[in-house]
C-alpha cells in the first residue's frame, strides 16, 4: 500500500502537538520518513548541547542489549529526557524477551525509539521473527506503533517539491516529474540530488536544462530513447541502448522495469478510452494504435513476472531484463521457469 503525503503530515503534527511516548516502534518500507520523525523526536527532547550524552543510537546487528536497556534505564545527565535509537531491529538476533520486558514498563525519561525496516534493498518482504509479536504488543500499549510506507507517484512530486522549496529552490511539476523519472523513488537519493541543485542554483527556479546539466543528459533520457524505440520495429536499437545504460549504470534494472509498466499501463488505458488530450496524450494514443490489447497484457505480464524475480530471488538482474523484452518484443511469454523464480 502507497500512502498520501497528507498521511505523514498528520503524523507528524500529531508528533508535534501531543506528548512523546516513551517508546516507538517505526515499522514499514520507508526508512527516509523514520529517520525524519527520529530527527524531529530527538530535536524536540534533547538540547543541541546536550547531545553527546544524552542521544544513543544503536544497531541491530552490534548491540550490546544490557547495556542498551541499562541506559535506558538510567537518568538522563543535566536533562528532562534521554532519547535512543535502535535501528536495523529486522536484523537484530539477541535476547527478544529484555526488550519486551523494558518495553512492558519503561522508564519515564527516556525515549526509546526502533527501527524495524519491513523489506530490503531489493524489495522483498522481511519476516518479521516469532518474538516480534510481543515487542509490537508492548509497544502499542506503552508507547505508539507508527506504519512508514512509501509515496505514492504524486505523493513523492509533492515531497520532492516541497523539499526543493525547504531548500531555497523552485521546480515546477514538469521538472519535478523528470527528477524522478532520472533518479527513481528512493526518497535518500532524491534528496541528495535537490541538494546538489540547491548548491548550484540557489534561490533559483530550476528548469528541465538546468536539471540536465547537473544529471547529464544521457541519465535523463536513457529511459525515454528505450520506451521511444520500443514498438517501432528497430529491435536492434532497443537492444543497444538497453546493454548501454546497463553498462553505464544510468538506471537500475528495477527502475527500468518500472517505467516500462507505467508506459505500458498508459498505453492499455488509452486502447480502452481512458485517455485525455493534449500533444502528448496523441503521441501515445499513436504509440497504442500500433499494439493490440492482447500485445499490451503480454508486456505487462512479463514485466509483471520480471519485476516480481527481482525483489523475490538474486537472479542476475541484467538477464531478467534482456529477457523480458527480447520475449516481449518477439511476442512470446516468459517461460514457466521465470514464473518459478518469483513465486519461490
Amino acid at each position: 500500500m502507497k500512502v498520501d503525503l497528507t498521511y505523514y503530515r498528520r503524523i507528524f503534527k500529531e508528533l508535534d502537538t501531543e506528548a512523546l511516548a516513551p517508546v516507538y516502534l517505526f515499522r514499514g518500507p520507508e526508512r527516509f520518513i523514520m529517520e525524519e520523525m527520529a530527527g524531529r523526536i530527538i530535536e524536540a527532547a534533547v538540547p543541541a548541547e546536550l547531545r553527546s550524552f544524552n542521544l544513543t543510537v544503536s544497531y541491530g546487528t552490534e548491540i550490546d542489549i544490557e547495556s542498551f536497556i541499562s541506559t535506558a534505564a538510567s537518568y538522563p545527565f543535566l536533562a528532562d529526557r534521554r532519547v535512543l535509537l535502535l535501528k536495523e531491529l529486522e536484523r537484530f538476533r539477541g535476547r527478544w524477551a529484555s526488550l519486551v520486558d523494558y518495553c512492558n514498563n519503561p522508564a519515564g525519561s527516556s525515549i526509546v525509539v526502533f527501527f524495524f525496516v519491513t523489506n530490503d534493498e531489493m524489495g522483498r518482504r522481511i519476516k518479521p521473527p516469532r518474538e516480534f509479536k510481543k515487542l509490537e504488543s508492548a509497544i502499542e500499549t506503552a508507547g505508539s506503533v507508527i506504519q512508514f510506507e512509501q509515496l505514492h507517484e504524486k505523493g513523492i512530486q509533492r515531497w520532492a517539491s516541497a523539499k526543493a522549496k525547504r531548500m531555497g529552490i523552485t521546480l515546477d511539476g514538469d521538472t519535478t516529474a523528470a527528477l524522478i523519472r532520472s533518479v527513481g523513488e528512493n526518497l535518500f537519493d532524491l534528496q541528495n540530488e535537490l541538494q546538489k541543485l540547491s548548491l548550484l542554483h540557489e534561490g533559483a527556479r530550476i528548469t528541465i536544462d538546468d536539471l540536465s546539466r547537473a544529471l547529464g543528459s544521457y541519465r535523463m533520457h536513457a529511459v525515454y530513447d528505450l520506451i521511444e524505440r520500443i514498438g517501432t520495429g528497430r529491435d536492434i536499437d532497443v537492444l543497444a541502448i538497453l546493454s548501454r545504460i546497463l553498462e553505464t549504470g544510468a538506471e537500475k534494472p528495477s527502475t527500468i522495469v518500472y517505467h516500462l509498466i507505467r508506459h505500458f499501463l498508459t498505453l492499455f488505458k488509452i486502447k480502452l478510452g481512458l485517455g485525455g488530450g493534449g500533444y502528448r496524450q496523441e503521441h501515445l494514443k499513436r504509440r497504442a494504435d500500433g499494439y493490440s490489447i492482447g500485445e499490451i497484457v503480454l508486456w505487462l505480464e512479463n514485466l509483471r513476472i520480471t519485476e516480481l524475480v527481482l525483489k523475490s530471488t538474486s537472479f542476475p538482474a541484467e538477464t531478467l531484463i534482456f529477457g523480458a523484452i527480447l520475449h516481449s518484443m518477439n511476442g512470446k511469454p516468459l517461460e514457466d521457469r521465470y514464473r518459478m523464480l518469483g513465486a519461490a
